[in-house]
C-alpha cells in the first residue's frame, strides 16, 4: 500500500511487475526489462488512449468451429491487462479463464481447442487457470496445439489438456522454470540528485526494494518464493503429463524442438490446426487421424509416485531445490536415458 494513499503510477506498476515471479523465456525477459527500462527512463512514451485501453481490459473470446471452441492463447501472459500491453502483446489468463468456462457452458461447443504461440509471462494466474483446464477432463475434449512457441509458463498451461500437439519440426517446448528479477535504482537516483527514504512496517515489507542493493537476505527471500513457485509448476506438470517429477526437474529449464518435445513426453504427436478442427468435430474421426510419432506411452501416476512427489516437496523446504536438484541430476545421469546433460 502507497502511504500517501494515492494509486500507483505506470513507472512503479512497470517496476513492481518486473520484480514479480515470471515463466517466461529467458530472452523475452531481457527484452521486457530492456523496454520498461527505456520508459523509465523517458526513452519511450504511452499515449492516453493506449492506457485507458489496457486498464479497461476484456477478453479475447473463442471462435467456434465446427463445434470446436479455438481459444488463442498469444503473446506474453498476464491475471490482467498491463503497462506491458503498450509494447508486447498480452493475454489475459483472467479473460481466458472466463472464455474457457464459456466454451465448457455452451451446448454448441463440442470440443476446446487452446492454440498457443506464447512465451510464457507472469505465474499469477497461471496456476488456478491451469487447474481450470485440468479439471475439465472429461466433460469436453480439451487439446492444446502449440504453434510456434510454447514455452514456461505456456507450457504450464498447455500440459493441462487432454492431449498436447506441436505444428512442426521447429516448434518450441518447455523452458519449465522461475524467475524473479530484482531491479537495482539507487545508483540511477543518486546520479539525478534524488534520496529516497522508505519508512516501513515488517521486517520482509521492502528486503527487496528497488532502491536499495539487494541484500543477502533480500536474496535469500527471492530466491525461497522463486524454488517454492518452481516446485508447484514442475509438480503440476508432472501430474498433467502423468510422468515423474523427476524427469520434469532434469529439463532444467530446457527448451525442446519438435520430436525432442516428443520423446522427452512433453507433447503427444504432430498436428495442423484443420486436422485437428476435423478430428474433434462433431461425427469426427477422432484423434487418432493426429501423427503420434514416436509417442512414449506414460503410466498414470501411482499411489508410490504420489508419496515421492510430497518428499521431493519437503526435501526441497529443507535443503533447498539447488541441493535437491544435483541430487536428481546426479541419479537421472546414472540410471535415465531421458537425461541429457
Amino acid at each position: 500500500m502507497d502511504a500517501k494513499g494515492s494509486s500507483t503510477s505506470p513507472a512503479r506498476d512497470a517496476l513492481e511487475l518486473l520484480g514479480k515471479p515470471w515463466g517466461i523465456v529467458p530472452d523475452v525477459l531481457r527484452h521486457i526489462e530492456q523496454v520498461a527500462d527505456a520508459y523509465l527512463r523517458g526513452g519511450a512514451s504511452l499515449p492516453e488512449a493506449r492506457l485507458v485501453q489496457a486498464q479497461s481490459g476484456g477478453g479475447r473470446g473463442f471462435d467456434l468451429v465446427n463445434g470446436v471452441a479455438v481459444m488463442p492463447v498469444t503473446g506474453v501472459l498476464v491475471k490482467r491487462s498491463t503497462i506491458l500491453g503498450f509494447f508486447f502483446a498480452e493475454a489475459v489468463t483472467e479473460s481466458l479463464a472466463a472464455d474457457f468456462k464459456a466454451a465448457l457452458a455452451d451446448p454448441k461447443v463440442n470440443a476446446v481447442l487452446l492454440h498457443i504461440d506464447s512465451p510464457g509471462g507472469m505465474v499469477d494466474g497461471v496456476e488456478s487457470l491451469a487447474s481450470l483446464i485440468h479439471r475439465a477432463r472429461g466433460r469436453k475434449p480439451v487439446v492444446t496445439l502449440i504453434d510456434g512457441l510454447g514455452a514456461s509458463a505456456a507450457y504450464w498451461l498447455a500440459s493441462a489438456a487432454d492431449r498436447v500437439f506441436i505444428t512442426g519440426e521447429t516448434t518450441q517446448v518447455g523452458s519449465i522454470g522461475v524467475v524473479a528479477t530484482h531491479i537495482d535504482r539507487s545508483k540511477a537516483d543518486e546520479r539525478r540528485g534524488v534520496k529516497v527514504t522508505e519508512i516501513v512496517a515488517g521486517r520482509y515489507k521492502r528486503v527487496a526494494s528497488e532502491r536499495s542493493p539487494l541484500s543477502d537476505e533480500g536474496r535469500a527471500m527471492l530466491q525461497d518464493v522463486v524454488d517454492r513457485i518452481y516446485s508447484v509448476f514442475a509438480q503440476a506438470v508432472a501430474r498433467h503429463r502423468r510422468i515423474a517429477v523427476e524427469h520434469v526437474v532434469a529439463t532444467e529449464g530446457r527448451i525442446f524442438i519438435g520430436k525432442q518435445a516428443i520423446e522427452a513426453g512433453l507433447v503427444d504427436g504432430t498436428a495442423t490446426l484443420d486436422r485437428l478442427l476435423e478430428a474433434l468435430a462433431p461425427g469426427g474421426p477422432g484423434l487418432s487421424t493426429a501423427k503420434a510419432a514416436k509417442q512414449r506411452a506414460v503410466p498414470p501416476q501411482t499411489h508410490e509416485e504420489s508419496t515421492r512427489l510430497r518428499g521431493i516437496e519437503r526435501l526441497v523446504a529443507k535443503h533447498g531445490l539447488d541441493a535437491v536438484r544435483q541430487a536428481i541430476r546426479e541419479h537421472l545421469q546414472a540410471t535415465s536415458s531421458l537425461y541429457k546433460p
